[in-house]
Parts: C-alpha cells; structure tokens; sequence
C-alpha cells in the first residue's frame, strides 16, 4: 500500500507538469487554432532564467520562479509578434496557415534550441534548492518539492480560471478563443489578445520547466519530452479543452508512474503513448473534448 501511495503521489507530481504545459498548448491552440512545435523550448529557457535568478541574482526560489515565468511570457510574446503575426493575420490561424505555421514552429524551435547551447552551453546543471527534510506521512518519505510542484500548480490553475471568468481581459480570451471575427466586430483588440494568449501560454510553460528543475538537471533538451508529454496528456484530455489539459496531464502522470512501478521503468516514456492510444480509438475526441467546429 506504501508503495502504491508513493507512485500516486509522484504520477500527480509529474502529472501537474504535464496539465502545465498541456494548458499552454489548449491556451495556443483555441486562441490562435495552431499547434505551436517550440513550446517545448519555453520550458528550456523558463528552467534557466529560474536558474539565472535563484543561482546567479541569489533570489529566493518562489521569486526566481515567478520572474522567469514574466521573463518567458514577454520572450513569448515577443516571438509571436514579430514571427508568427504575419502568418495569421489573414485570419483562421492554422486552418489557413497550415503547412507555414507548422514550418515556423519547427524553425523556431530549432532556432531557439541553438540560441540557448550559444548562452548557457551543453553542461546540464543542477538547481540547488534546499526544501528542508522530507515530510513523513504513514511511513512514507516524500519529499518538500513534490508538494511545492502540486500546490503552485493548483495555485496557477486558481488564478488562471480567475482570470479567465472574472476579469475583462479573460473575457475578452474566452471570446477571442471562440471567434476572432465577431471579436473584432465589437472592438476586442483581437492582436493584442492573441499576444496575450501567447505570453500566458510561455509562462504557464515556464513554470512546468522551473518546477521540475530541483528534481531533475536543467538541460537543453529536456523541452522536447515534456512536449510530448505535454501534447499526449492534451490529447487525453481533449484537444482545446482547458479542464481536459489539467486533467488529462493528471492522467497521464499517474498511469506513467503506474505503469513504471508495477510494469518496466525503462518504458516510462512510452506509456503515455500507449494511454493516448487508447483513449482516441475509445474516444476520438479526447475524455474531456467537445466536437470539432470550422471556426468562421
């Protein structure tokens, strides 16, 4: 039973990773109807600005991770206003830009990729951050960052739904996401917005690589398998649904860990797979998904 709890609680660690970054991927996804191929890279940098912050600056860690969150969402924005704008401006994102889109995002990736060997080099790094002695709950020892991972993660959910159904500016999301033209017609700065999409995407993303990073060495290709994860635990959970994001990244957490426990941890990267397999021939629209509608 011990053991089980402890798998339970690592898959809902990793499993919050996963629904931060499938969170920013659904966020891209209904706002700009594209599939954004270097969101991995935006772990990468947002784990080493939180690395430059708390080792560098010598900030605290919850400072260090919420300045690289802001640092990752303004770079975001960055990239979308001078790379990506021209590409939607037409209207209908990637069902209009499509095979462009995906281009871009595979050689933005790739660009970004080398900017960050070119700063920080190939050495993976630690972040050293002390969480104190591991806490004992029925015999088990668990440690402090697992549960500093699964509170802000809940904490950032809290805030984003918040935002989302409580402020004008998450309103005015919700309705860019449904439809930019009618958005347009009753003055919503629909440009704007999507950037606004896409810097609180980067810094979901920025979290997720921030957060894992004590647990783990910082390093440049750790972006693209929480990618991965990210997008199956998307898909599990329904492609473009936000609820379906986070759930679906719990899902998968835990069936990784599961089957990593009781069956072969040298498979762990493959589970996730094998779930989201299985859930479209079941499902095709994900556990959480909705039917899929041409946007006009």
């Amino acid at each position: 039973m011990e053991y089980l709890i402890n798998l339970l609680v690592i898959g809902v660690t990793a499993g919050m990773v996963y629904g931060l970054m499938a969170l920013g991927m659904a966020l891209i996804y209904r706002g700009l109807d594209i599939l954004h191929f270097a969101h991995g890279e935006m772990v990468v940098f947002g784990a080493f600005f939180g690395y430059n912050f708390f080792v560098d600056v010598n900030l605290p860690f919850w400072l260090a991770l919420i300045l690289s969150m802001f640092a990752t969402a303004i770079m975001g924005i960055f990239i979308e206003r001078v790379f990506y704008r021209r590409l939607t401006l037409g209207g209908g994102g990637y069902t209009v830009a499509g095979m462009g889109m995906a281009i871009c995002g595979f050689g933005m990736s790739v660009i970004l990729k080398n900017l960050a060997y070119l700063i920080w080099n190939p050495t993976p790094r630690p972040l050293p951050v002390d969480f104190g002695a591991p806490v004992i709950i029925e015999g088990i020892y668990l440690p402090v960052s697992y549960f500093w991972i699964i509170g802000f993660g809940i904490l950032v959910m809290l805030v984003l739904n918040l935002f989302l159904t409580r402020t004008k500016y998450g309103i005015a999301t919700r309705a860019v996401a449904h439809n930019k033209d009618i958005s347009f017609l009753v003055g919503i700065n629909v440009p704007f917005m999507i950037s606004l999409i896409f810097g609180l995407a980067a810094g979901l993303a920025a979290a997720g690589g921030v957060l894992v990073a004590p647990m783990h060495f910082i390093e440049i290709e750790m972006g693209l398998v929480i990618l991965l994860k990210g997008f199956a635990a998307s898909v599990v959970g329904g492609f473009g649904s936000l609820p379906g994001a986070i759930f679906g990244g719990l899902i998968v957490g835990i069936f990784e860990s599961l089957g990593s426990g009781y069956l072969d941890g040298n498979l762990k990267d493959v589970y996730a797979f094998v779930l989201m397999i299985v859930v479209l021939y079941f499902r095709p629209n994900g556990l959480f998904g909705y039917e899929v509608e041409m946007k006009a």
